[in-house]
C-alpha cells in the first residue's frame, strides 16, 4: 500500500472511509472467507502498548502488525499515570485475562504533549496530566534553549526520556508487581517513533523484574542523553 498526506476535512470524508472499509473487508473475505468469524471469536494480543494519541503516530500501522496482535491503550504523551484508573484497568486486563506478557511504551518525536510541556505549542498548557513531563524537562535543563536547533533536540531528547519515565510507572503499576510476584514472566519496554523518517527505534529499557527497574530506567536515560550531546 502506498500511503498519501490526509486531505482537509470534507463532509465527504467519512462516506469515503467507510467505502474504503467495504472495499478492504472484501479483499480480505476474498482471500481468508473465515477471517473475521476467527477474529471476533476471541483476542489473544501479543503485546499491550501504552501509545500517544497524535493521528501520525498508530502502533498498529508503524509496526506492521495484524488485528488482535496489539492490545492498545492511547492518551496524549503515551503517559503510565499509577492514578489512572482506565489504564491501570487496561494493564490489568491485558495481564490477568488476556494473558499478555509484554508492555511496550510507544513514544514518538516532535511529540504535540511534550512540546507543551516545554511551552513549545501555542495554545496549549501543560496542566496536572502533563506535570511529569514538565518536571522531567526541568531535571534535564531543556527550557530555555539557545536556538531554534537546540529546541528541536530538546523536544525529541524530551520524547525519548518520558518514554523511559513512563515504562518505569508502567513496571511499578500493581498488576505488573502482582505478575511478577505470581512468578510469571512479563516485561515491559520502551519504543519511540521517529516521524521524519517512519523508523521505531528500541530504547533498550526493558524491565523483567522489581528490582531491575531503577537501574534500567537510569541506564536507559544515561544513553538518551549521551545521544543528544
Amino acid at each position: 500500500m502506498i500511503f498519501s498526506t490526509p486531505a482537509p476535512y470534507s463532509e465527504e470524508r467519512l462516506g469515503e472511509m467507510l467505502a474504503r472499509n467495504a472495499e478492504w473487508v472484501s479483499q480480505i473475505t476474498a482471500q481468508d472467507p473465515d477471517y473475521f468469524k476467527r477474529l471476533s471469536a476471541g483476542q489473544s494480543p501479543a503485546f499491550t502498548v501504552i501509545s500517544c494519541c497524535d493521528s501520525r503516530a498508530d502502533p498498529n500501522t508503524l509496526l506492521q502488525s495484524n488485528l488482535g496482535e496489539l492490545f492498545v491503550y492511547k492518551n496524549v504523551a503515551n503517559q503510565a499515570g499509577l492514578n489512572d484508573l482506565s489504564l491501570q484497568t487496561a494493564i490489568q486486563f491485558s495481564i490477568d485475562s488476556l494473558k499478555v506478557k509484554h508492555l511496550l511504551v510507544f513514544g514518538h518525536h516532535n511529540c504535540g504533549g511534550v512540546r507543551i510541556a516545554l511551552g513549545l505549542h501555542a495554545g496549549g498548557s501543560p496542566g496536572d496530566w502533563l506535570e511529569g513531563v514538565r518536571e522531567l524537562a526541568h531535571d534535564h535543563q531543556l527550557f530555555n534553549p539557545a536556538s531554534p536547533e537546540e529546541a528541536h533536540r530538546n523536544v525529541d531528547k524530551l520524547c525519548e526520556l518520558n518514554v523511559i519515565q513512563q515504562v518505569r510507572l508502567a513496571a511499578l503499576s500493581p498488576a505488573v508487581n502482582a505478575a511478577w510476584a505470581r512468578g510469571e514472566p512479563v516485561a515491559v519496554g520502551g519504543l519511540v517513533y521517529s516521524l521524519s523518517t517512519g523508523r521505531v527505534i528500541d530504547l533498550d529499557c526493558t524491565i523483567r523484574s522489581r528490582a531491575e527497574i531503577d537501574e534500567r530506567c537510569f541506564s536507559a536515560m544515561k544513553a538518551i542523553c549521551a545521544r543528544y550531546q
